[in-house]
């Protein structure tokens, strides 16, 4: 039964420690398998693992300041 290899978004969210939209994101662009044997999503372990799904840090990107003398 592929439940017995296989889990949830939930759990991969748990496992890499980032948000469910996260492991969902990963799965629309293609860098993750998922099956869906009826309402459930799942991702084989096999298939899943941890360096392919990347966070983004949510916020503004940096300011770069310059600092000028008086001189």
């Amino acid at each position: 039964m592929i439940r017995d290899n296989a889990i949830t978004i939930d759990e991969a969210a748990k496992l890499v420690k980032c948000s469910y939209h996260t492991i969902h994101r990963a799965i629309k662009k293609g860098d993750l398998i998922a099956y869906k044997p009826g309402k459930v999503v799942l991702i084989l372990e096999k298939d899943f693992s941890i360096k392919q799904i990347r966070t983004v840090r949510a916020g503004r990107p940096r300011r770069h300041l310059e600092v000028h003398s008086r001189n």
